[in-house]
């Protein structure tokens, strides 16, 4: 069997809502590098700019990855919203 015969995992999309002063504590920094994103199987993230002034706001992160993606990135945001953790369950789910 050649490494080319391997069909990569599938990405899926999903948007985190995470409080914005819970990231702003964070420094809107995770515990991982690019390169360790990577390797969970994160493709990218798109977080948009201007909710620094207003903390009261939610923020939308869009991540792209495979299923064990999403998972890693729920955990290094600390994802504990019960709606959105079933959310993006369907999601990886939908798409198996």
């Amino acid at each position: 069997m050649s490494f080319s015969d391997v069909d990569p995992e599938p990405l899926r999309e999903f948007t985190f809502f995470v409080d914005a002063e819970t990231y702003m504590s964070y420094g809107g920094e995770l515990g991982a590098t690019e390169q360790d994103l990577h390797d969970l199987g994160i493709e990218s993230v798109d977080i948009p700019r201007g909710y620094a002034s207003d903390l009261g706001e939610r923020i939308p992160i869009r991540v792209r990855a495979t299923a064990r993606g999403l998972k890693a990135y729920a955990r290094l945001i600390h994802l504990h919203d019960p709606l959105q953790i079933e959310e993006m369950q369907r999601v990886i789910r939908s798409s198996e």
